[in-house]
């Protein structure tokens, strides 16, 4: 079993490190949160391994988890470290995750995050591992600061009349799960057809662009009245979690990355 855990209890460091056949993975921007590149028995909630969800996933070869934890340092250096360890417990990083009978790129249950770092894929990049990573983890904070969230003020960004789909899960099956920019929904508030699926699918891809979106997200800010509005709003939501989220750091994120 390839796993990286790292306690810290008052100042001292306690290190489990891989096995000679794995990479070992220096202390730092892990600490405290246990990464897990194999599938394990009960790895999921009980209930997922019921016959309508059927959670299935593959552990991810050895040869892609460097790269893949490389990644995951990558995305969890925006994060302040009380922010991550208070919230955040482990991440499974794997080739693959399916449910419902359809694949996924990641998910989250509690203080959990599960990826998919699939080689295979061409579309799931670096850049794609990372976004996800930010998306489930919203979902995470979204769930322990839920008072934070001013989701009145969300929903009366959108049109009029407007009614969110039936969920992430049926937007995949429908094969509208793409987290890519469509310019066609930009004045009307959202970033891409997936975040029309649910609210919290909408914020999810927010926090997420924010996060990682780059200089052609925030161009989009500028240029779109209802997106601005938005991403006001998750970063009022970002900041009541710890003051350095700042609009200003967003945008510093998308100039250093």
């Amino acid at each position: 079993m390839s796993r990286l855990a790292i306690l810290q209890f008052l100042g001292i460091l306690l290190f489990v490190s891989a096995t000679s056949v794995q990479p070992s993975f220096p202390p730092g921007l892990l600490e405290g949160i246990d990464v897990e590149f194999d599938t394990e028995p009960h790895m999921f909630p009980s209930n997922w391994y019921c016959k309508r969800i059927h959670a299935e996933a593959m552990s991810l070869p050895r040869e892609y988890r460097t790269r893949a934890m490389d990644i995951l340092n990558q995305a969890i250096a925006k994060y302040p470290e009380e922010v991550l360890f208070i919230n955040l417990r482990k991440v499974y990083v794997l080739q693959s995750l399916t449910f419902f009978g359809v694949p996924y790129g990641g998910t989250n249950f509690r203080d959990i995050v599960y990826l998919t770092y699939d080689h295979l894929n061409q579309k799931h990049t670096a850049e794609f591992m990372e976004g996800v990573f930010h998306h489930e983890f919203s979902s995470v904070l979204i769930r322990k600061f839920h008072r934070q969230l001013d989701r009145e003020a969300w929903l009366a960004v959108n049109p009029g009349g407007f009614r969110y789909g039936e969920g992430g899960v049926q937007a995949i099956k429908n094969g509208e799960a793409s987290l890519e920019f469509d310019a066609n929904l930009h004045d009307l508030g959202f970033i891409n057809k997936y975040s029309q699926s649910a609210l919290e699918e909408d914020i999810n891809v927010f926090a997420q662009n924010i996060f990682s979106g780059g200089s052609q997200f925030w161009l989009i800010v500028d240029s779109f009245d209802p997106i601005r509005k938005k991403t006001e709003l998750i970063i009022r939501f970002y900041q009541l979690i710890d003051p350095v989220f700042t609009e200003e750091y967003f945008r510093s994120l998308a100039v250093s990355g």
